[in-house]
């Protein structure tokens, strides 16, 4: 059985580094500490098959060996104001591939673009690279990042349309907001599938006012300035954003 750990140190969004080439990709936030040959990616084989879990730590600001299912807490200013592409879309597809060099599968995600609320795109599809998925018996996953599901519809923030990221959506949970229709009503939600009833600007709530920078789990919180209300509660249907004014609300926090 054979095993390595990639540490990532990390003040944003985590990347991807093929050491044995002497490559990574990362952007200023992140860079790659080491890796080792014993622990971190575990890999266990079953009868099923062969199982591979990816952990890469978080070693900045986090104890030592704390796995990184958390993130830096972003407001929805700076999501809003550093996504490359923010758009609304429909899951076309999956589809898993190995990287030659790295030996590491990666799930390529096909989008049908249908509104287009910040950046230069034109076109009708986008295909973005997630690390992680299923090939064949072999499941590498990622611990935090949820996979945008086959025909979900959602609001994508994405950090990059070029950069090989670990995930390409920006704040992970905190850029990744699902669409819900019921009695023909579009409302929009949390990844962890709150309703959402506003979005503030966090710039024009008073420093200290403001809720500190933190560590958030990176698969289920939302950007600060983005409230929510639990799934299921008394209010909340009727109190959820439609999809248009959760749009409306972005465009307004750009320049």
């Amino acid at each position: 059985m054979h095993s390595r750990m990639i540490e990532v140190i990390c003040l944003g969004s985590f990347s991807v580094s093929d050491s044995e080439q002497g490559r990574s990709e990362h952007n200023s936030r992140c860079s790659i500490a080491n890796q080792h040959e014993e622990t971190g990616v575990a890999i266990a084989t079953t009868n099923r098959g062969t199982i591979i879990l990816l952990s890469f730590l978080l070693w900045t600001l986090v104890p030592s060996g704390l796995l990184a299912t958390t993130r830096n807490s972003m407001t929805i200013d700076q999501i809003a104001g550093d996504a490359e592409l923010i758009f609304e879309g429909e899951v076309l597809s999956h589809e898993a591939r190995r990287e030659p060099t790295s030996n590491i599968i990666y799930t390529y995600v096909v989008f049908a673009v249908r509104d287009v609320i910040k950046g230069d795109f034109s076109g009708t599809e986008l295909e973005l690279r997630f690390t992680g998925g299923t090939l064949g018996n072999e499941i590498v996953e990622i611990s935090g990042l949820t996979l945008p599901a086959e025909g979900e519809r959602g609001i994508y923030f994405i950090e990059s349309t070029t950069r090989n990221l670990l995930n390409p959506l920006l704040g992970w949970s905190q850029g990744h907001y699902l669409i819900q229709e019921e009695n023909g009503v579009r409302s929009i939600n949390s990844l962890n599938r709150d309703p959402i009833t506003a979005v503030r600007a966090v710039s024009n709530i008073p420093t200290t006012l403001r809720r500190a920078p933190r560590l958030v789990e990176a698969h289920t919180e939302v950007a600060d300035g983005i409230v929510s209300v639990p799934r299921g509660s008394a209010t909340a249907t009727e109190e959820a954003m439609t999809v248009e004014q959760f749009k409306d609300a972005i465009r307004s926090l750009l320049p």
